[in-house]
C-alpha cells in the first residue's frame, strides 16, 4: 500500500519512478527518483512537490536521451516483471 504523499511516476502506463515526502526528515523534503534499473538512474530532493516533479521530469527525459532504446526497453521489461501482479501467490 502506497502512503499518502507517496507517488508512483509512471509514463504512458509504465512506471518509471518514485516520488515521496520524507516526513522522517527535519525539515521534511520531497525526495525523488528514477526506478528503472539501468545504472545511474538520477535521484534527487526538493521543497515542493511541484519543484520535484519538474525535476523528477528534466532529470527523466536526459537519462532516456543517454540509453540506448534496446537497453531502456529490456530494463523496463526486467522491471516489469519483477514487479508482476501475483508474483508471491503461493497458489
Amino acid at each position: 500500500m502506497i502512503a499518502v504523499n507517496d507517488y508512483s511516476v509512471l509514463e504512458d502506463g509504465q512506471p518509471i519512478g518514485r516520488i515521496r515526502f520524507a516526513k522522517e526528515r527535519s525539515p521534511g523534503i520531497w525526495l525523488w527518483n528514477v526506478t528503472v534499473p539501468i545504472p545511474g538512474p538520477p535521484f534527487g530532493d526538493a521543497n515542493s512537490i511541484s519543484e520535484a516533479k519538474e525535476r523528477f521530469k528534466t532529470a527523466w527525459l536526459a537519462f532516456k536521451e543517454k540509453q540506448a532504446p534496446e537497453a531502456l526497453a529490456k530494463a523496463l521489461a526486467a522491471m516489469n516483471h519483477a514487479n508482476r501482479p501475483g508474483r508471491y501467490d503461493q497458489s
